[in-house]
């Protein structure tokens, strides 16, 4: 039997993202999925700016912005009076705005990407049982037909949900607390004076219980579509809501905002704040919901796996291909874990405030007053929102010892996109699967200077040649330099506050792990070998 390199459990959006990934770095794999059909609900329907960043590296952003909203915008309002509006369209970024698409959508754009490599997701095929031996991963799954398959792989990414049978195989303590209470969702057709690219969320103190507060938000895809979400605080749980009760819920916490026209699908349910401690046993890996689940609150959940299959699958492939070395692997733990804590953390505690903090309606106006007289802060916040401000602060692969000037981007944070001409932007340049080495020229003008950049140009690209690509990132046309980007407009050199000479190294995902004003080879070559073979 034929070893596999990589077998994907589940075909959730975090799974189709690791199979489009491995595809894209040409690893042979297998996605399974116990489902017959891909999922029909409209699910997790937040795109934050950062996927969208990495859905451009990919060269697909464009299909998602054709078939999604831009939301510029979200409005709060406490007791029906209009509060605060954060804008987004000042975050760093091309993409300034929260794109809203129903799940069903996002897998199958992902699903189409994944068809250019002449790649299907293996349904209804059910994983039973899974154990590790040695260096080998062996999977028994079900079959349609009702037999049972044995499929011998190197590695097993879990990407199967909240209700991980893979998790539950490894008897990996999935640990948390849930919220007591219920919310109900609904996709509806509405009609509203408010503007449709904004998400407008309501807050009320005691509209059910004089000692709680009720949430009430309409996250608009489009023309009169709406995902609608409120809190319910209900004696029984339930586990089914009517159109009336929908239409009733929108007239009451709205204040008469919104009409319902009709409603297309209701589901209840109740949040779940759970992370595992390890997101990697030995030679599986754990993604997406599989890892950690929390409250649904700023839309980060499938954004958080969608980012998990990102910063792995390009370290899983270099190890496959014998070009990488194992602390590779392990930083995925000491990357991901941290931010996923973050999340988990923040969202769950900003949850219960809002549903038990007695104190909460008045900070709320407070945090309002904050956005509209402290740009700082809202910049922060619109960054944290949109996971823009993801930092790598404590991985074994990125060098700290040298930072860049304060104001421009730092070690371990992503490459910010910039304009290079009318044309392009520096990711257009960095649509490929190595790592991306940018040689800034700054102001260098004397013929030795030059001459450094152009032998450190030749050199590095030399001595990694199927990983790294190098890139001359000039204000001036130079002659007889390969990979020259003119930075015609200076924009790139303002953006990262470049003077004299210097190095960046971009990982495969788009973060930066090195920086150097030190124009030779010999400490790009040392850093580089750390984890490289």
């Amino acid at each position: 039997m034929k070893q596999l390199a990589v077998l994907i459990v589940g075909a959730g959006p975090t799974g189709l993202m690791m199979a489009c990934e491995l595809a894209r770095h040409n690893i042979p794999f297998r996605i399974i999925d116990k489902k017959l059909e891909p999922t029909e609900g409209s699910n997790a329907t937040w795109i934050q700016t950062r996927t969208l960043e990495i859905f451009d590296i990919l060269g697909i952003a464009d299909e998602f912005l054709r078939l999604g909203n831009k939301c510029e915008a979200i409005n709060f309002y406490a007791n029906g009076e209009s509060i605060t509006n954060l804008t987004l369209t000042e975050i760093d970024s091309s993409f300034p705005f929260i794109l809203m698409l129903p799940q069903s959508k996002t897998e199958r754009l992902l699903e189409k990407t994944l068809e250019k490599y002449k790649i299907r997701v293996e349904r209804s095929l059910e994983l039973i049982n899974i154990e590790q031996n040695n260096n080998e991963v062996i999977s028994t799954v079900k079959t349609q037909n009702g037999k049972d398959e044995i499929i011998v792989s190197d590695f097993v990414i879990a990407c199967d949900g909240a209700n991980s049978t893979v998790r539950e195989k490894c008897k990996i303590p999935f640990k948390g607390e849930d919220i007591s209470e219920q919310f109900m969702v609904a996709d509806a057709r509405m009609s509203t004076h408010l503007p449709n690219n904004e998400i407008h969320v309501f807050f009320d103190k005691g509209k059910i219980l004089p000692e709680k507060n009720t949430i009430f938000s309409a996250f608009p895809w489009g023309g009169d579509n709406y995902r609608l979400s409120a809190n319910l605080y209900q004696e029984v749980p339930r586990q089914s809501f009517t159109a009336h009760e929908v239409k009733t819920v929108v007239a009451e916490r709205t204040y008469g905002n919104y009409l319902v026209e009709s409603v297309d699908w209701i589901s209840a349910f109740w949040i779940r704040g759970k992370i595992l401690d390890e997101m990697r046993q030995s030679s599986i890996f754990f993604a997406g919901d599989a890892a950690h689940i929390h409250s649904p609150a700023g839309g980060q959940g499938m954004n958080t796996g969608l980012q998990d299959a990102f910063n792995l699958a390009w370290k899983l492939a270099l190890v496959i291909k014998g070009k990488g070395k194992l602390n590779l692997l392990e930083s995925y733990q000491s990357e991901r874990y941290p931010i996923v804590k973050n999340i988990v953390t923040q969202t769950d505690f900003y949850t219960n405030k809002f549903l038990f903090g007695k104190s909460f309606m008045s900070d709320l106006r407070k945090f309002s007053s904050k956005i509209s007289k402290q740009p700082k802060f809202t910049k922060k916040i619109t960054m944290d929102l949109t996971q823009l401000n993801i930092h790598y602060k404590n991985s074994p692969i990125i060098q700290y010892s040298s930072n860049p000037e304060d104001t421009s981007p730092k070690i371990g944070e992503r490459l910010v996109n910039v304009s290079i001409d009318e044309s392009k932007t520096l990711y257009d340049y960095l649509r490929n699967s190595l790592h991306n080495i940018l040689i800034f020229c700054g102001n260098a003008k004397s013929e030795e200077s030059l001459l450094k950049i152009r032998d450190l140009n030749n050199k590095i690209g030399k001595q990694f040649p199927d990983l790294i690509k190098t890139l001359v990132i000039s204000l001036s046309r130079l002659n007889d330099v390969d990979n020259l980007i003119y930075d015609s407009t200076g924009q790139a050199h303002q953006k990262y506050c470049i003077n004299e000479p210097s190095i960046y190294i971009i990982r495969p995902d788009n973060y930066i792990c090195f920086y150097s004003k030190n124009i030779d080879s010999s400490s790009i070559d040392h850093f580089l070998h750390q984890y490289l073979q």
